[in-house]
């Protein structure tokens, strides 16, 4: 008897942790797109700081709906003062020294972790929703979640969400040891009041700098291809660039939603060599040699990712 009831306690664990597996990842997507919802649709100002091994940038983020139009701003809050203004779509940027600029968007990408805009519902086939409880954050009560790589060849994310704003309060880009934070974006000060319309009220009248146009290319044809690609990465575009009289720039960029990167095939008519794989902040640069083509993998993925996808280059044709 006492062997069937042993046999019957581990069938019914065999069924609730699915059960209880499948309530944390409907519990985490539920609050996800309620901080997506909230980036989007509130009136709000975020002071916070990136801050990765080697660099630490303050920055203010100010966003309001007016007249039925998003007005965003972020300014870099050192000695750079770099100003970045969002109007509905146009996005214009504003650096010293160089010539002001605008762009066609949908959100100011720079400094703002992707995740704020991902869309979940397409990216729970390739990463886990883990709601991780509630914490608090300094005086905060926030709701923890976790998302993690179903295949662990991706960057993973922890993410503190304010309980009442639903605003993230600190997100941390971890390698694919889930321990390793790579980059950190941490909220020092948030404010969510109807006070920061005003303050943006001059950017609707504002004349913004002209469009950046950049021409149509036509579909391009390369000479080699990506063997091995993780799951759910798929191509966005490529391009094609003359560096001098004897080397040309190939480029594909991939996405799989949430990161991207680039495959790069420099052909020389020099030998080329390895180069030592390097991180910049979140960006892998990962460089192998084939023959007198550079193949370089740029982009946010972990070192051995990278350096799988640039070994798994392939070459036919005039390559």
């Amino acid at each position: 008897m006492k062997r069937i009831w042993v046999v019957v306690f581990l069938l019914a664990n065999s069924l609730i942790n699915p059960l209880k597996a499948s309530a944390q990842q409907s519990s985490a997507e539920a609050l996800l797109q309620e901080m997506n919802q909230a980036v989007k649709t509130l009136n709000y100002e975020l002071g916070f700081i990136i801050l990765g091994q080697q660099f630490l940038f303050p920055l203010r983020y100010r966003h309001a709906i007016i007249d039925g139009q998003v007005i965003a701003q972020m300014i870099q809050m050192d000695v750079s003062r770099r100003e970045i203004v969002r109007r509905g779509d146009q996005i214009s940027y504003y650096e010293p020294g160089l010539d002001s600029f605008s762009i066609r968007g949908t959100h100011i990408v720079d400094y703002l972790p992707p995740i704020l805009f991902a869309d979940f519902a397409h990216l729970q086939q390739f990463y886990r929703f883990i709601d991780a409880g509630s914490t608090h954050a300094g005086d905060h009560p926030v709701n923890f979640v976790r998302i993690i790589a179903k295949d662990k060849a991706r960057y993973n994310y922890n993410l503190l969400i304010d309980e009442k704003s639903h605003l993230p309060l600190l997100i941390d880009l971890l390698d694919k040891d889930n321990q390793t934070v790579i980059e950190q974006f941490r909220v020092v000060s948030f404010t969510v009041n109807d006070d920061i319309k005003t303050e943006l009220k001059a950017i609707t009248g504002l004349k913004l700098p002209p469009m950046l146009l950049i021409p149509p290319s036509d579909k391009l044809k390369f000479h080699w291809r990506v063997e091995k690609m993780p799951e759910g990465f798929k191509e966005i575009s490529r391009s094609s660039r003359k560096l001098s009289e004897t080397e040309w720039l190939e480029t594909i960029m991939y996405s799989d939603g949430l990161f991207n990167f680039s495959v790069n095939v420099v052909n020389s008519d020099n030998k080329v060599v390895d180069e030592q794989p390097f991180r910049q902040g979140r960006r892998t640069v990962y460089t192998l040699a084939s023959g007198k083509n550079s193949i370089t993998v740029i982009g946010e993925l972990p070192f051995a990712t990278a350096g799988r996808i640039a070994a798994s280059v392939t070459f036919t044709g005039e390559n």
